[in-house]
């Protein structure tokens, strides 16, 4: 019953998909979060079952592009958005640390929090309408766009490099994450969530397979997500001190957009 009351914990917090009302648990925390990559599974179904439908209808390719780029901000409430923006702020003001975990912390929007929005979107949209433009043209020749597939395992994989970070590395004092005692006590939740990683990129790898022949774009596409999240939290982790809900929604937003670009580069 706890693993079940963890997980719509996760849903709940983590996405806007309707979900049972489940109160609060504190001891469930760790649970809940270990069950984050389960949330990105059911996200990833849905952005791959949206791009299906997009793509076999008559319409505009920029719309199309549009609608699946700010689908994964929109199913999570644009929580990770706001983690990126927050931590954009904290990072570019290039001021000492304690001003820089004032400004983390700070509700207010700043000016680098906006500029970084607006290159995030521009990129996003501009890498959504390549691999749209490139999906379509597949389509047109008849040929199997596995490759999108990868819409299913991004959201997953992305979230265990969130939720391996979150449980298995130094949390900032004011995190929400932050506990007293000793971090290694996460031994068990932090192998889970590896297996959960490695189990993502087989299926991820297995969904280009077909009838007479096998694809690594997905396994180039899922596995290089990791290596992006990494070059965007580790610099910030050494710079405010740690990891908080807010540096893994920034480093969470980079990635899948990393992986959104790595599906326009790979079906030219």
């Amino acid at each position: 019953m706890k693993y079940l009351e963890a997980f719509f914990m996760s849903l709940g917090m983590f996405s806007s998909i309707p979900c049972p009302y489940r109160p609060w648990n504190e001891k469930a925390r760790t649970l809940m979060v270990v069950f984050l990559p389960l949330v990105g599974l059911l996200i990833g179904i849905l952005w791959f079952a949206l791009s299906l439908l997009l793509l076999y209808l008559p319409l505009p390719l920029q719309l199309e592009a549009a609608v699946l780029m700010l689908y994964p901000f929109l199913i999570t409430g644009f929580l990770h958005l706001d983690g990126f923006m927050d931590t954009n702020d904290a990072l570019l003001s290039r001021r000492p640390l304690e001003e820089k975990l004032r400004i983390l912390k700070d509700p207010h929007t700043g000016a680098f929090a906006v500029i970084s929005l607006g290159i995030l979107f521009v990129v996003s949209y501009a890498a959504m309408w390549g691999a749209v433009e490139n999906l379509q043209l597949r389509v047109l020749e008849g040929s199997r766009v596995s490759t999108l597939e990868s819409l299913i395992f991004i959201p997953m994989i992305s979230r265990c490099c969130s939720a391996f970070f979150v449980l298995c590395t130094k949390p900032l004092g004011h995190s929400q994450y932050y506990r007293e005692e000793n971090h290694s006590k996460n031994q068990k939740e932090c192998f889970a969530v590896i297996v959960t990683a490695v189990a993502c990129l087989g299926m991820g790898a297995l969904s280009g397979m077909s009838a007479n022949s096998f694809s690594f774009e997905n396994l180039i596409i899922l596995t290089s997500i990791i290596p992006a999240y990494l070059i965007a939290i580790v610099p910030a982790m050494k710079e405010l001190g740690g990891v908080s809900g807010d540096l893994a929604g920034y480093a969470l937003t980079i990635a899948e957009a990393w992986g959104i670009a790595a599906i326009s580069i790979l079906t030219l």
